[in-house]
């Protein structure tokens, strides 16, 4: 039964009718005494409704009675939702009123909101009754009011590592070590070799594929390397798209126009034609014989020793793909069981000397079986259990694996079950996202926005800063951390995705809906066609996404967008990512409840008026709606809006009046232009995470003479980009009006004209990344080394830069505190550069060196100099660890500063020759974004 998630509208209920909007609507209506009998109705049933869900098993006569609940709460949270509306409809032309004239108009809106609506009134007071009957129906039944108080979770409780410190799966350090062994021998029979890992759900084939596949022993052996989860559908021209990308990142921009099946196929043989490959496919289920002998043939024209490596549960599938060698995984053993459940369950060492926890943990380890996700996700449970409860706890496991034959699926429900109830609807409805789907936690928290599944404290808590804690309490057990294309997304297990949709039952569906579902996401559009036509309508629909990615061909046309907005009208969150949409119909402003809109990635080139009508809309992206040129005027009326994604939007020209949406909490770009001045920014102070700034005009007097005082009073923001195209001359007075906030971590110039940084540059103390580029005119560089918390400074394309340090060497030479913390310096395209410090000459430099007085980089670990023929001197770095890279330098570098730097004991494992004419040289392209051990050196400008 999905008791979560209506739970979780239960207490935004609460919430909304104890809130000064509320007072409004009941004086309005003449309702107050009414919504104040709702909202403790309201209460009553959910302190029901945690009890109920802690009971699995509900009979004819509960899940009738729930139903029949269910039913009435979402109806009350849709006619209240509906008044507050139309309240602030009112309102709101209250306040446009000044004239006699505009007085009129209010009275006439007045009156047209009321007596429009005339059974509004009649409509709450009937749902207080039927709510009141309904809850008093609970006599009926044995379920008992528990305490809604939230429950607070540990600030302490943070995601501990699921592999060891060296990076070995755990417990399997020896089953790695025989795969790898049976992928890298020779094989001179076959062009491509199958080998299966199998193994039931939660034994870590994943993980264990995965430290093989970034092994670096594979990674010598196979030219190329290319991993893809399968879970439940395997479609052969799927397969060829996701390894045609992963071989050609460049092709992704490009997809849509090699759609054709057979375009496909001759990509992927040309791709890896006469190459050694390495192919996962995780978690196969693909019980076609067909769709294997065809995917197979896509990799017939690979070198020889090539190999497919799929992971999977079902052994029948080991005999469609006709595995050549198959290794079954087994439950860990009881030492290493016991060793993992150590370190998920344990606060610290005292605890594992108390006899009977220790005693209690050993037996409830017994019932995991061996399956790692069990055992972490029972010991994520009991860190947070006190001692004296782990009998409980005990008695669980042993009764729910003793009733299912050993099934050790119901101690991951028990993860679920000690959740605090505000985290429990926020789990379920993540099951909207398919298996093995990468999440982006920021949609994830502005979706549970879009629900009012985020349970606020007090006044002054921000409701994103509060859903990032719930995120952060659920990464504890049922998420993992993935890095793509060096962004942070999130993973859920498979068992824990089956356990959502578990939990979620008819509320959250994947590719289809019915009469009772109330969030839908979509895999492709051909999908929801099909449901289209099935399902014409639905009242109760809250949530339509799609979860494609944004290089899909699927594409919905007007008239179909038009069907959707009328056949489902209670919509609070609307996905419709690229779908190749270019006209967004007037009828939008029909959904009166939406709260969340994602229109990024389609070819529309205006929104509509009518949008300015979606007063509850807290989130609009529009991300890389690159042919979008304006909003409409009246955009600042959407009071509610807190997120407005605009990244790649670089044709838009925001509104004036931007600056009265004091609410917004991301505006990721914003391009300065005649009809929308740098002081728009000045109200917006709530903003957050990275703001990007852009000067692509020239400006009029007035306007480039507007300083943005405020942008040093905006202390959220995390990383700041200012991309300048003024004249020469007046960006020295622009830059020095953009100081941000001391808290500010990253920043990033291009393209200033200055010859000069403004000071506050480095004033800055809490920066931990610089990037400077194509600062053509500036000749040096302000004083960066005394900052304490910068870890990487980034130099690119800096034409007349001619030394990093204004400093004489002496200067420097006796400074304490050089880059205390630098760990990535990139210095590159700087043809005029000629050392790191002014006055240095090449005596002075000389000196100071056979002195070993020259100033040092204490933490320096990866270093790249690309292009920078001139220069001859710098610092010493002699604890580098990761990486050295040269291209077009000058010998005279390497001589005076490189090999010093080698002769340090700490950085011998570089491998650097001593003799410049000789130096160490190891093959690969010099890109700042890839990382290879030891040193490089590229190009003929090395002095030969």
């Amino acid at each position: 039964m999905d008791e979560a998630i209506l739970s979780s509208v239960a207490g935004s209920i609460i919430e909304n009718l104890g809130s000064a909007a509320f007072e409004q609507v009941g004086s309005l209506w003449n309702v107050e005494d009414d919504l104040e009998q709702i909202r403790k109705t309201v209460s009553t049933i959910k302190a029901v409704l945690l009890d109920a869900a802690e009971e699995q098993n509900h009979n004819h006569q509960d899940r009738v009675w729930l139903e029949k609940l269910k039913e009435a709460v979402f109806d009350a949270d849709d006619l209240l939702d509906e008044s507050k509306y139309y309240t602030e409809l009112a309102l709101r032309q209250k306040e446009k009123s000044g004239s006699f004239t505009e007085k009129v108009r209010y009275f006439l809106s007045l009156i047209s909101v009321v007596f429009g609506r005339p059974k509004m009134s009649l409509k709450i007071s009937q749902l207080s009754q039927e709510l009141d009957a309904i809850a008093k129906d609970r006599e009926k039944f044995h379920w008992k009011e528990r305490s809604t108080v939230k429950r607070i979770v540990s600030p302490s409780r943070m995601t501990r590592p699921w592999l060891t410190p060296n990076n070995g799966v755990f417990g399997r350090e020896d089953e790695k070590n025989q795969i790898i062994n049976r992928l890298i021998e020779p094989n001179n029979e076959k062009n491509v070799l199958v080998f299966a890992i199998v193994g039931v759900a939660g034994l870590g084939k994943t993980t264990l594929a995965q430290c093989v596949f970034n092994d670096d022993k594979v990674d010598k052996h196979f030219e190329l390397k290319l991993w893809a989860c399968v879970s439940n559908v395997f479609e052969v021209t799927t397969f060829a798209e996701k390894l045609v990308d992963g071989i050609d990142e460049q092709r992704l921009e490009k997809r849509r126009k090699f759609n054709i099946p057979e375009v496909l196929m001759d990509q992927v043989h040309n791709k890896i034609y006469q190459k050694k490959f390495l192919v996962v496919l995780d978690d196969l289920w693909n019980e076609n014989c067909k769709n294997w002998n065809d995917f197979k043939s896509l990799l017939i024209s690979g070198a020889k020793g090539s190999k497919i490596v799929i992971t999977t549960r079902d052994k029948s599938v080991v005999d469609i793909t006709r595995a050549d060698a198959t290794h079954f995984l087994k439950g860990l053993s009881e030492d290493y069981s016991w060793s993992l459940f150590e370190k998920f369950a344990f606060e610290n060492s005292q605890d594992t000397k108390n006899p009977t926890v220790v005693d209690y943990g050993r037996e409830i380890v017994g019932k995991c079986q061996g399956v790692p996700l069990a055992i972490k996700s029972i010991g994520n449970v009991l860190y947070s259990t006190k001692p004296y409860e782990w009998s409980k706890i005990r008695d669980k496991v042993v009764t729910n694996v003793i009733e299912q034959g050993g099934n050790t699926f119901l101690i991951l429900r028990l993860s679920y079950d000690n959740l605090p109830s505000h985290l429990k609807g926020c789990f379920a409805f993540c099951s909207l996202f398919p298996k093995d789907f990468e999440i982006d936690k920021m949609t994830v928290i502005q979706l549970w926005m879009a629900h009012e599944f985020i349970q606020l404290s007090n006044d002054t808590q921000q409701v994103e800063d509060v859903a990032d804690e719930y995120f952060k309490d659920l990464l504890c057990n049922f998420f993992e951390e993935v890095r793509v294309y060096g962004a942070l997304k999130y993973e859920m297990h498979d068992l824990y995705h089956d356990l959502a949709e578990l939990i979620a039952g008819s509320d959250c569906r994947l590719d289809y809906l019915d009469e009772k579902t109330r969030h839908v996401s979509f895999s492709s559009y051909s999908f929801f066609a099909k449901t289209l036509n099935l399902v014409k309508a639905s009242s109760k629909l809250r949530t339509i996404l799609f979860t494609h990615d944004q290089y899909a061909f699927d594409a919905m046309d007007e008239s179909t967008l038009i069907t959707l907005i009328e056949s489902f009208p209670r919509l609070r969150a609307l996905d419709l990512h690229a779908l190749n949409i270019k006209i967004m119909p007037n009828s939008i402003g029909k959904l009166i409840h939406l709260k969340y809109l994602d229109l990024s990635f389609n070819p529309i080139e205006t929104l509509p008026d009518s949008i300015t009508t979606l007063l509850n809309l807290q989130t609009l992206k529009l991300q890389e709606c690159k042919y979008l040129e304006q909003l409409p005027r009246d955009i600042t009326k959407l009071v509610s809006l807190r997120h407005l994604d605009d990244r790649g939007c670089f044709e838009l020209r925001l509104p004036q009046g931007l600056q009265k949406l004091t609410g917004l909490q991301s505006l990721p770009l914003f391009i300065v232009r005649n009809n929308c001045g740098l002081g728009e920014l000045n109200g917006l102070n709530n903003l957050k995470g990275t703001l990007e700034i852009i000067i692509s005009e020239q400006l009029e007097d007035a306007n480039s003479n507007c300083k943005v005082k405020n942008l040093r009073e905006k202390q959220h923001l995390e990383k700041l980009k200012l991309t300048l195209a003024h004249k020469e001359g007046h960006d020295e007075m622009l830059l020095d009006s953009l100081q941000p906030h001391p808290n500010l971590k990253i920043l990033e110039v291009w393209s200033y004209t200055g010859v000069t940084f403004s000071s506050w540059l480095f004033s800055i103390e809490n920066l931990v990344k610089i990037t400077l580029r194509s600062c053509d005119r500036c000749n040096h560089l302000p004083p960066f080394s005394k900052l304490p918390f910068l870890e990487r400074l980034w130099l690119d394309a800096m034409k007349d830069l001619e030394c990093l340090s204004d400093r004489d060497i002496s200067e420097e030479v006796s400074t304490l505190s050089f880059f205390p913390s630098l760990k990535s310096l990139y210095i590159g395209n700087c043809p005029n550069l000629k050392g790191w410090w002014r006055s240095a000459s090449m005596t002075d430099h000389q000196q100071h060196q056979h002195n070993r007085s020259l100033p040092s980089f204490p933490c320096l670990s990866d270093f790249w100099i690309v292009n920078c023929p001139n220069m001859t001197s710098m610092p010493l770095f002699p604890y580098l660890e990761e990486d050295l890279n040269l291209s077009n330098v000058s010998s005279k570098l390497f001589q005076e500063t490189i090999l010093p730097s080698s002769s340090s004991s700490s950085s011998s494992h570089l491998g650097l020759s001593k003799d410049p004419a000789h130096p160490k040289i190891r093959p690969g392209p010099a890109r700042p974004d890839r990382f290879w051990a030891g040193l490089r050196v590229f190009g003929s400008g090395f002095g030969y």
